[in-house]
């Protein structure tokens, strides 16, 4: 019936107003904050740190010693990310080695900083964060935004004494595939986190919320006043 009824309006419509249809057509947005819980951690381990003293298996086996410490599945959570050697001295050279951290939390994160600190390993950075979810929340901030697009247009509408009829049309214009989220940690080098540390408290970590947003374009019928 509502099909039918549709089908007939639009008929009517395009009969007295050639292929004209009144239509109001709006923008609609909406805006999710959520907190990341994948953070991903760059390790790199480097026999020129200590000027080739401590080579790069021990280095290996001090990271791997300090993660299992703070209870990190290392064949779930730590992957290879290269390998690179360079020459120091004549017919001598050093290695080095970058491995990838996922970490679920701000305070794993933490707890990592300070195993490997402790374990004598300098150059650990966050690079990335994301969040588990991020196909639900995508999914709530899309409809929001149209929602929002129905309020405007009842608003409008309202304005000159009318009301809207069914959406017709639904743009959706949003190109953002994967939110950006800027991420700030008291890196164990900084002068915080010394300071911090000397103060015999625990360095803060730091995130910005990532900011889900979604952009569409919706056209509504206007109804026609039959009175």
């Amino acid at each position: 019936m509502a099909a039918a009824a549709l089908m007939a309006f639009t008929a009517a419509t395009a009969q007295d107003l050639g292929e004209t249809i009144p239509s109001v057509t709006v923008n609609g947005s909406s805006q999710i904050k959520v907190t990341p819980d994948v953070l991903y951690l760059s390790i790199k381990l480097d026999e020129s740190d200590s000027k080739g003293k401590v080579t790069l298996d021990e280095q290996r086996k001090a990271m791997f010693d300090a993660l299992r410490k703070c209870r990190i599945d290392i064949e779930k959570q730590l992957s290879v990310a290269g390998m690179s050697s360079s020459f120091f001295k004549k017919r001598s050279s050093l290695s080095s080695s970058q491995y990838e951290l996922k970490v679920g939390s701000a305070d794993e994160a933490r707890k990592v900083f300070e195993a490997l600190d402790a374990a004598g390993i300098p150059n650990v950075e966050l690079t990335r964060a994301t969040c588990s979810k991020i196909d639900e929340y995508r999914a709530e901030a899309r409809i929001a935004a149209i929602r929002n697009a129905k309020e405007r247009a009842e608003q409008l509408a309202g304005a000159v004494g009318q009301s809207i009829g069914p959406c017709f049309e639904i743009t959706d214009y949003t190109t953002d595939v994967q939110p950006v989220m800027r991420a700030n940690l008291m890196m164990k080098n900084s002068v915080a986190y010394d300071e911090a540390t000397a103060a015999g408290a625990e360095p803060e970590v730091d995130f910005k919320q990532m900011t889900i947003t979604y952009n569409v374009s919706a056209r509504f019928m206007l109804k026609l006043d039959t009175k």
